[in-house]
Order: C-alpha cells, then structure tokens, then sequence
C-alpha cells in the first residue's frame, strides 16, 4: 500500500496548479455605444460615433397609435467628422393613421439642427468634456399637439467621469440655456415645460450591462435672471435601454435600440408622472459603404 502511495504521489503533485492563475476580468462596454433619446435619456453626452461614420436615425412614435390621431416619425442623419466634431440633423413627420376620426394629413411638423465639440479626456483622462448648439424650431402647419410654437436656440456644456475602477459606471453632469422665440405657428407645450428663456441643470449616472443600459437622470430648470417671470421645474427620469444584439436584427448593419422610462416633473402645472416606451433604428452608413467595396472588389 505504502509502495501504490508513494507512486501515485508525484501525478497528484502534478495535477495540482503550483500557483492561483488571476482571473480574466470581462471587457468593459464599448463607451460609445449610448444614443441620446427624446423622451428617455435627453441628455447629449460628450461623445461621437468613430470618425467618418453617417448614421440614419429612424425613430417611429409607435405609442402615438394608441394616443393620438397621427404617428409621428424622426428622420435624421449624424455624422462624426472626426475624433472631436460631429453634427446631426433631423425633421420630425407627421402622417394620420386612420385608427381615429381626425384627420390630419402628412407633412413635416418640426426641424431640429445641432453641432458638439468634443473636448478627449479632459480635464483629466478619465473626464470627457464637450461644448455644442442646437436648434428646433416647428414648419409649416403640424398638429397643434406636436410642437410648442416656438423656435428654441440652446447652447450647452457637458462633463462625464468614467472611473477605471468601475468601468461600467458613468456619472456625468450639464447645463444649457434655451433662448425661445415666438413664431405664427400654433403649439401646445408640454406639461412643466418653460415658454420663456430658461436656464437648465443635468446630472445623472449610467450603469452600463453592454447591451442593456440603465439611466437615471435629474434636471433643474429656472427662468430666473434670464426671462421675463421667475418659474421653477424640476424633472426625475429613470430608464433603461436595451441595444438589442444585431444577430437579432433583420439588417445586420442596423442598431435597434428599445427603451422604456419614467417620467415625473413638478412645476407650475403641480405634479405630473408619466411613461414612455421607444423603438428606434440606426443605420450606420460607414459600414455598409465598407461592405460594398469590399464586395466589389472581391467581384
């Protein structure tokens, strides 16, 4: 027996790992991959697509199918000109969809137009600062419910902090003025929302699971020192968006986001609590253009 045990012994030492082999820590998320979307996460983050890259935006209303007599569609387009500038434009359309009475026809209600500046890892690397403006303003004759009426010029400033201890976390923080001007167009604002000149405050903190994102989002807004009578809103919103994986999608080279999220203001119209859900496409034209000529080259 003791002969069987002393032969055995050396395998068994063998067998043995000589020392702990650390753990492979997963990847972190890609930074990049976080849209901002009206009506879940509004707050444009300092970061761009990689340089060169078109995307279409197609961004259908489908909840408008339920509450109102029109769907409304965003179409646009963004474009990262390089590691640091990058613009966006985008119409808003309109077209009735018959599941009601009313009619309200087709057409483009509104138009929105923006430009960021990217200031990379700054004031310190683990920092992203950006600097930009934007413009909505509505067109022609939309349903009255689809716009406020009024064209809005807002520059604004923001900073998010990415901790390399806790990759998957974001906080970020921001402020924006919004200069508002009347025009002859009928609009209807939304509740808690300022008709005047205002000055706004974000802050807010992203946990980030890759394909699935939770955000949440508070802001401050004041009319104070900047228009003509002093109101104060405020705004929670609490959300999570999920990117969903492109083997699910029928167009590979399309990004699917689906999102849902909570609402809830108080202000001059007293409290208000409400939900949303968004479907929305990207097509980013970079990599199909990739794949065509690499497509016609193999020809």
């Amino acid at each position: 027996m003791l002969l069987v045990l002393s032969l055995l012994s050396p395998l068994r030492a063998q067998e043995l790992p000589t020392a702990t082999e650390p753990a492979v820590a997963a990847p972190p998320p890609s930074p990049n991959l976080l849209s901002r979307i009206s009506g879940l996460f509004d707050f444009d983050l300092p970061r761009l697509d990689p340089p060169g890259t078109y995307k279409l935006i197609f961004h259908p209303h489908f909840g408008d199918l339920f509450n109102r007599g029109y769907i409304r569609t965003d179409v646009g387009l963004r474009w990262a000109l390089n590691d640091h500038f990058g613009v966006e434009g985008a119409v808003g359309t309109y077209v009735t969809h018959g599941l009601r009475s009313e009619h309200y026809g087709y057409g483009i209600g509104q138009a929105r137009g923006s430009f960021k500046y990217v200031f990379k890892a700054w004031p310190k690397p683990e920092y992203e600062a950006s600097v930009g403006f934007e413009t909505l303003f509505p067109i022609d004759s939309p349903p009255i419910d689809m716009t406020d009426g009024l064209r809005h010029y807002t520059p604004k400033v923001a900073l998010e902090y990415r901790p390399a201890a806790h990759p998957r976390w974001t906080t970020f923080a921001g402020a924006n003025i919004d200069f508002v001007s009347n025009t002859n167009i009928a609009g209807l604002p939304l509740i808690n929302t300022p008709r005047d000149d205002s000055l706004s405050f974000t802050t807010g903190a992203i946990y980030d699971l890759g394909q699935l994102k939770w955000t949440l989002q508070a802001t401050y807004t004041t009319t104070a020192l900047i228009g003509d009578a002093t109101q104060n809103f405020y705004s929670i919103r609490p959300s999570v968006l999920w990117y969903v994986p492109r083997h699910y999608a029928p167009i590979t080279k399309t990004q699917w986001i689906v999102g849902l999220g909570l609402n809830s203001t108080w202000g001059p119209d007293g409290f208000h609590l409400s939900s949303s859900s968004r479907v929305r496409a990207e097509i980013t034209f970079r990599q199909v253009m990739d794949k065509i000529r690499n497509t016609t080259r193999q020809d």
